[in-house]
C-alpha cells in the first residue's frame, strides 16, 4: 500500500508499507504509512476476510530502520493489541519508545513460521532488518534498494539522488551507504544468508519494482561486497 509523499533531500517520495498475513489470520504490518481512513477500511477488510473485524487482525508492527517509524504511534493507539517490533538503534533514537522488541538475525514466535528476517549490518551510520516471506519468497527491503522515477524531481535533488545511484530504471543500493559500509564481513554475513532464502522477488519501500529477477538484482547491487573482499585475499 502506498501512503503520501514525504520529502528527502529535497525531492518528494512516497511512502510504501507492506502487509503479509500470517497463517494465524493476523496481519504483519512492515512500515507503516499514515493510518488513513482508506488505510483503515483495507486492513479491516482484509481482517474480515480471516475471520476478524474491525481491523482487530493487526497482530505485529514493524519499524525496519531508524527513519521509518513517522507513523508508529498512531497505528500503537490504533491497534493497542499488537507487538512491536524495532530496529536496535531506533530504540535508541526514540527514548519514547516503550513495550517494544528489538528486531535481531531471529523471528520472533509471532511470526516466525510465515517470515525471516536478518539485520543487514556493518554500515557506521544506517542498517536494516531484511524480510523473507516464505511462502511466496519474497524479500522485504526498507531503504537498501531505491528506485525512483525522476520526472517531476527539481535539478539540484536530481542530481543528488543520481549521484546515489538511485534513479530510474538504474537505482538499487544508494552510493553512500555502500562508502559507509566499514565492516564488509558482517555485511557479507547478511548477503549470505538472503541469497540462501533463494528469493523470488523484492520489495522496498520507495521507488519502481526492478525487470531483473532477484538473483541478478541482488548479484548486481551488492556484488561488490564480494568484489572487494576478492582484491583484498589477491594482495
Amino acid at each position: 500500500m502506498n501512503g503520501p509523499d514525504l520529502v528527502f533531500a529535497g525531492a518528494a517520495m512516497h511512502t510504501r508499507m507492506t502487509v503479509v498475513r500470517l497463517r494465524d489470520g493476523g496481519l504483519w504490518i512492515h512500515s507503516p504509512i499514515q493510518l488513513s481512513a482508506s488505510v483503515h477500511a483495507q486492513l479491516s477488510t482484509i481482517s474480515a476476510q480471516n475471520g476478524a473485524q474491525n481491523g482487530s487482525g493487526v497482530a505485529a508492527l514493524i519499524a525496519p530502520n531508524k527513519f521509518h517509524y513517522l507513523y508508529l504511534q498512531e497505528w500503537r493507539d490504533a491497534f493497542p493489541h499488537a507487538s512491536v517490533f524495532v530496529e536496535e538503534d531506533l530504540s535508541r533514537k526514540v527514548s519514547e519508545l516503550s513495550g517494544v522488541e528489538i528486531l535481531t538475525n531471529t523471528a520472533p514466535d509471532l511470526y516466525r513460521a510465515d517470515i525471516d528476517q536478518v539485520v543487514f549490518g556493518g554500515n557506521r551510520l544506517f542498517q536494516e532488518v531484511v524480510f523473507f516471506h516464505k511462502t511466496t519468497r519474497t524479500l522485504i527491503f526498507t531503504d537498501l534498494m531505491i528506485n525512483l522515477k525522476a520526472d517531476d524531481i527539481k535539478t539540484i535533488p536530481k542530481l543528488f539522488l543520481k549521484f546515489e545511484g538511485v534513479i530510474h530504471p538504474n537505482g538499487g543500493v544508494p552510493r553512500l551507504y555502500r562508502w559507509f559500509s566499514s565492516d564488509r564481513h558482517k555485511a557479507r554475513q547478511a548477503l549470505q544468508t538472503i541469497t540462501a532464502w533463494q528469493p523470488a522477488r523484492i520489495l522496498f519501500c520507495h521507488g519502481e519494482p526492478f525487470e531483473e529477477d532477484a538473483a541478478t538484482l541482488l548479484d548486481r547491487e551488492f556484488g561488490y561486497l564480494q568484489r572487494r573482499s576478492e582484491r583484498r585475499t589477491e594482495r
